[in-house]
């Protein structure tokens, strides 16, 4: 069994309950902390976590605010780090320190920081594409001083068009086309930094409004979607 470090979103978290059929057996699991994030620590003594109800929530948020990413992959020592870019969508936002955090909705709950946060990056801008690079670059020499470089690939499993009935619910089409266009040269920039990305085909990429634990999203998807995905994985993997 190869021991799996996640980093990212539901997207490849979600496959989990299929790993044991690859070979694969969770490690460890980031969520919620942009590349950027990951590089640009903002002082923790400007939050008060416990605010944040949920134990996960609480982590990941605490997490993203430290930027321990590197420091969680270090300690797993993981065989394989599997990486989603699905959670970039949330953005970045400046915090009084000039760190930046992801614009996820833990960090607005009541309370836990006193504001007002700073100005918004949104996923796709220039800017965020920029700084996003940057913190890729910064990753890859943490990775390659550990010998993990090797051990990294992109799951570049695009967001659903279509449910499972074949409909486009609630704009959802838009959505996802629009993501997976503005996703384009973050992968783009990922395979030429020497990164294994991994794509699994749109006509494979179904969402799954009907039972899925999560709710209906265009990246909740139906269980042949994450087969499909864990299929291209484990092919890559074991090249």
């Amino acid at each position: 069994m190869k021991r799996v470090f996640i980093y990212g979103s539901c997207v490849t978290r979600d496959s989990e309950p299929f790993f044991k059929d690859y070979g694969l057996e969770l490690a460890g699991y980031v969520a919620r902390q942009s590349l950027i994030s990951a590089f640009r620590k903002v002082e923790t003594s400007e939050f008060d976590f416990s605010k944040v109800a949920s134990n996960f929530q609480r982590t990941m948020t605490r997490g993203d605010v430290e930027g321990n990413l590197r420091f969680e992959i270090a300690r797993t020592n993981p065989d394989v780090i599997i990486w989603d870019i699905c959670d970039e969508r949330l953005g970045v936002k400046l915090v009084k320190t000039g760190g930046l955090v992801t614009r996820s909705r833990d960090h607005i709950a009541e309370g836990i920081h006193p504001g007002p946060f700073g100005r918004f990056i949104n996923f796709g801008a220039d800017e965020h594409f920029k700084l996003w690079k940057r913190g890729l670059d910064e990753l890859l020499k943490v990775l390659k001083r550990s010998g993990l470089a090797d051990r990294l690939f992109l799951n570049a499993t695009p967001w659903a068009v279509e449910d499972e009935f074949g409909q486009n619910y609630n704009g959802q089409a838009e959505t996802a086309e629009q993501f997976n266009r503005d996703a384009d040269r973050y992968l783009d920039y990922a395979s030429q930094s020497g990164v294994t990305v991994v794509p699994t085909s749109q006509s494979d990429t179904i969402s799954r409004t009907d039972g899925h634990r999560w709710g209906p999203a265009p990246f909740h998807y139906v269980d042949a979607t994450y087969l499909a995905m864990l299929t291209n994985l484990s092919n890559a993997i074991r090249t």
